[in-house]
């Protein structure tokens, strides 16, 4: 399936899960008015149901928000609902690679600069050791040198919506490497692989 037509299949799902949540918000709580049952137990069940509620729209709003914006060398990127919003450099990127396939897809991004940005954290041997082939692809890099101070970033939210971000990281950030498992992906993201 061409993944544009897959974004607007999760859009359309989306859409769904948000009415019937709200045909639960609204009806949960008319149906124990029109009923007339005052019992605090009925009460309190419905409050934590609708705190349940709150909290599953909240949930899904979070996961599925990914905003970017490249300008002028510069890409912003708004990764979930409460994040603040981060600034890659797409000269300084160094490396790029992806983890997992479709909406649980991670794209993480290895840059020499951490300029305005406090989503960039520096690799330390922890994160190595959890992303091998990182470490692996992070070596054939022309110039690394292992006394420099090299960032990450990852996103994991946004949906099918990472696909686009990466087809833009790629068109932008033209001195990157990037690894197989990120070709991979971005071929998808193109069209020329189906997923």
């Amino acid at each position: 399936m061409d993944i544009y037509k897959a974004i607007k299949m999760e859009k359309k799902s989306l859409k769904r899960f948000y009415r019937l949540m709200i045909i639960l918000f609204i009806g949960l709580p008319l149906s124990v008015y029109l009923t007339g049952v005052k019992s605090i137990f009925y009460l309190v069940y419905l409050l934590i149901i609708e705190l349940l509620i709150i909290a599953a729209v909240i949930n899904k709003l979070n996961y599925y928000s990914l905003k970017y914006n490249y300008n002028a060398n510069k890409l912003n990127i708004t990764n979930g609902l409460f994040a603040n919003n981060s600034l890659i450099l797409c000269d300084k990127v160094v490396l790029v690679h992806t983890e997992k396939m479709e909406s649980d897809m991670e794209i993480i991004i290895i840059s020499t600069m951490s300029f305005r940005n406090k989503s960039l954290r520096p690799i330390v041997k922890g994160f190595l050791k959890k992303y091998p082939k990182v470490q692996e692809e992070l070596k054939k890099v022309s110039n690394y040198d292992n006394q420099k101070k090299y960032y990450f970033q990852i996103i994991r939210k946004g949906g099918l919506s990472k696909y686009l971000l990466l087809d833009t990281i790629y068109k932008n950030c033209v001195k990157a490497i990037y690894t197989n498992d990120c070709i991979e992906n971005i071929k998808i993201a193109r069209g020329q692989i189906l997923v």
